[in-house]
């Protein structure tokens, strides 16, 4: 005979998964394709006729001003099976919570104590078989609960074999793996859980919430009305707490992708930087080639300062989160029991701690660190800005010299073309006019201009000559 350690009464499966609804700037298209994406989980494509009118239902419920909108109400899984799947979007996020307690019976085989390996391994392949598409863009959280089948039954080691049956670690380890264990009205609660690590994958993280209701002689906790209603009430509290949960661990990925695009940025950053003084120092200052690295550089700005924008974004993000976390937990138990305190289930609370700690901190340390090469990218530009306006300077003003040389002939030729029409020579080798005092008193006043600007130009070369040789003394 197994020992009692190895049974549960009515024990039942509930997976709550997470989806990005519609992302911070992205287009109707995609906001469309996350839908469809969501939507795949619950029922299957190749329906066409039906998957096309539960799209139409689910954008028109979406049309609601709500913060939580209850997409398809409950949709039971096919006839064989005793579950249901709950959709709803939560802000800007999709929620499935699926729950599944095994193949349908009758309420006196469901009240029979169960192998609980044999009973939770077939609950999760069902589980899996009804969960069409299975990635989930933001995360999931798992919880198994059923009711003791003994008056002295061990719970500890209950939830214990609760955790391997289901198998969601890939490395098992009950002590590693377990970060909160306590009780509220005589219900056992073990919360379990790992992190992929900073670069690991976000579909590396596992949460498990295992909650074990105590024997009560006997009696089934479908049949006790109280009891009954505690696991309904907990899965719409955990369909929120979960989402804070997984929200903040998803966005601090994105921050350490986000990290890591901005340490290539900072690396180009540098190259260019490190360039810039040789082309400054150069005694021929290719005004093209700077104004190109202009325009390198405020791309450049640009890209790194949306980047900026967008670690401390989910910065917020985070933020936002472990608080509505934090909120939630105060709520869960005076949602089943208005006398309890709202502090009943703070053990949870170890989570928000850890985001507190961990997650925030390192953020603000590198949003700290990389604006610093903002800064030196800004101080590249205003650099680079202000040697293009110098060369442009120096080349607008060799422009007005060479306009003023210019003018200056053609006041010359317009001289001579005035003398020549008040003295008309008698034929074309006629050339008494330059001997004219009308031709020698306009050659002066016409030459005085030339002699003016000649002046200028001498006066601005010899400037240059000396600022270079000053400038490559040692």
């Amino acid at each position: 005979m197994p020992a009692e350690c190895d049974r549960l009464i009515y024990p039942t499966v509930d997976r709550f998964i997470y989806d990005l609804a519609d992302g911070l700037g992205q287009s109707d298209e995609k906001v469309d394709r996350n839908r469809e994406n969501f939507l795949k989980k619950i029922v299957k494509e190749i329906d066409k006729d039906k998957f096309h009118r539960s799209i139409q239902k689910v954008k028109t419920a979406e049309e609601q001003d709500k913060n939580y909108i209850e997409l398809l109400g409950f949709i039971d899984f096919p006839s064989a099976f005793d579950g249901y799947y709950y959709p709803v979007k939560i802000g800007d996020t999709y929620a499935l919570q699926m729950d599944c307690s095994g193949k349908n019976s009758t309420k006196d085989e469901k009240s029979k104590p169960q192998s609980i390996l044999g009973a939770i391994v077939k609950i999760k392949s069902i589980i899996d078989e009804q969960l069409h598409h299975t990635e989930a863009s933001i995360g999931e959280s798992w919880t198994i609960y059923g009711q003791l089948a003994a008056e002295d039954q061990d719970v500890l080691k209950t939830a214990q074999n609760c955790y391997h049956a289901l198998g969601l670690f890939d490395t098992p380890n009950w002590e590693n793996h377990l970060d909160n264990e306590g009780e509220f009205e005589g219900i056992h609660f073990y919360e379990l859980s790992h992190f992929g690590g900073d670069r690991g994958n976000l579909k590396q993280n596992r949460h498990l919430l295992i909650y074990l209701f105590p024997y009560n002689g006997g009696k089934f906790i479908l049949d006790d009305p109280q009891a009954k209603k505690i696991p309904r009430t907990l899965h719409v509290q955990f369909l929120r707490l979960f989402q804070y949960r997984n929200k903040s661990i998803w966005a601090y990925h994105q921050s350490r992708s986000l990290k890591a695009d901005m340490k290539e940025a900072a690396q180009t950053i540098q190259i260019l930087v490190k360039a810039l003084p040789a082309k400054v120092k150069s005694k021929r200052v290719n005004l093209k080639e700077l104004q190109n690295n202009l325009a390198d550089l405020l791309t450049i700005l640009s890209i790194y300062g949306n980047y900026l924008s967008r670690l401390e974004e989910q910065k917020q993000t985070i933020a936002t989160n472990l608080e509505n976390y934090k909120k939630r937990l105060k709520q869960i138990p005076t949602a089943i029991d208005r006398e309890a305190s709202d502090r009943a289930f703070d053990f949870l609370e170890t989570f928000a701690d850890y985001g507190s700690e961990k997650y925030l901190p390192q953020i603000e340390s590198d949003l700290a660190s990389l604006s610093a090469n903002f800064r030196l990218l800004e101080n590249a530009i205003k650099t680079v800005e202000g040697i293009v306006q110098l060369e442009q300077t120096k080349s607008d003003r060799a422009l007005t010299g060479t306009i003023a040389i210019a003018s200056s002939a053609l006041a010359l030729s317009a001289v001579t073309a005035t003398v020549v029409s008040v003295k008309q020579p008698k034929n074309y080798r006629d050339v008494a006019f330059l001997k004219s005092p009308e031709f020698g008193f306009s050659l002066a006043i016409g030459s005085l201009p030339i002699f003016i600007a000649f002046l200028c130009w001498l006066f601005v070369y010899i400037k240059a000559v000396l600022k270079n040789n000053g400038q490559s003394r040692p």
